[in-house]
């Protein structure tokens, strides 16, 4: 079994995957599409006795956008949305007549509300919200100061910084996290003061205990990235709490759906397999079963 402090070639590759999105958040936003514009994913969300919605907007980062899924969009550009991400299978089950997709591969919480850095100086993802808009998702924060990737990197190194940066940094990132996602929520909720408005978390990657050779980092250090993903979670709950707005967590839904779950895994290890995602990243199963869980809660 591939150890955290002699990362495997694939760990290694992972993980160099994973740093390039946390630098691509400058990727061209798309226009607001409708919804007969959109391709329609195949196979659809289904949930049972969902409202139905006129404008829908989606907002957020990687585990929104769907890199390395059939099919990139044609507005995607360097945001690497796919037609098959749980809000363009939401917006399906939900009806929308109008949809658009703004969420973008390496997104921050600040490219909400302000123009995106990097090469395409996209605007801020909120130009796609008017007063008009029914329902807004938002799924964001594990970018923020590069959370997500110095965490993956930290516990794939030859060294023992895992447990130290999930113990000593990841709270103090998460301390200006929050206050930055409320903004972002505050923004939104102003943009469109009749919309309902979902802050949404992230799917789990590690299981709840030990480890597997698909993830490819020791059982010790899986427990501290265990540890981050539930703080994480807790700082969007309270975030969605002091905003005002709905909060769906995925850790309950996605409990034995880990990246070490084999076939029934909603997200990838290491080594995800052709045009089912990246690595460390939703697989389609997984956003099938976001766009179920936030169609449930609606």
């Amino acid at each position: 079994m591939p150890s955290a402090r002699t990362p495997s070639r694939a760990v290694v590759s992972a993980l160099a995957a994973v740093l390039v999105l946390s630098g691509c958040a400058g990727g061209a936003a798309s226009r607001p599409a409708s919804a007969s514009a959109t391709a329609t994913p195949s196979p659809t969300a289904t949930a049972a006795a969902v409202p139905s919605v006129g404008s829908y907007v989606a907002l957020g980062d990687s585990f929104t956008s769907g890199p390395g899924l059939a099919n990139l969009r044609d507005d995607s550009g360097f945001c690497l949305r796919s037609d098959h991400n749980w809000p363009t299978l939401l917006a399906t089950t939900l009806g929308a007549t109008r949809f658009a997709d703004v969420s973008c591969a390496g997104a921050e919480t600040h490219d909400i509300g302000q123009p995106a850095s990097g090469l395409t100086g996209a605007p801020p993802q909120i130009a796609a919200v008017s007063r008009d808009t029914d329902l807004v998702t938002l799924g964001i924060g594990g970018n923020d100061s590069g959370l997500f990737a110095s965490l993956i990197a930290a516990c794939t190194r030859d060294d023992s910084t895992c447990g130290s940066y999930a113990r000593d940094t990841v709270p103090s990132i998460l301390d200006q996290t929050v206050p930055a996602v409320v903004d972002a929520l505050q923004d939104i909720t102003a943009a469109a003061p009749d919309a309902t408005v979902v802050l949404v978390g992230y799917l789990r990657i590690m299981p709840e205990s030990g480890t597997c050779r698909s993830i490819g980092i020791s059982a010790a250090d899986a427990s501290a990235l265990v540890r981050a993903e539930e703080a994480l979670d807790g700082a969007l709950q309270l975030a969605a709490r002091d905003a005002g707005v709905d909060f769906v967590s995925l850790r309950a839904a996605s409990r034995g759906h880990d990246a070490c779950a084999g076939a029934e895994a909603w997200t990838n290890g290491a080594a995800p397999a052709d045009r089912d995602g990246i690595a460390f990243h939703p697989r389609l199963a997984g956003m099938r079963a976001v766009a179920r869980t936030v169609a449930a809660t609606l």
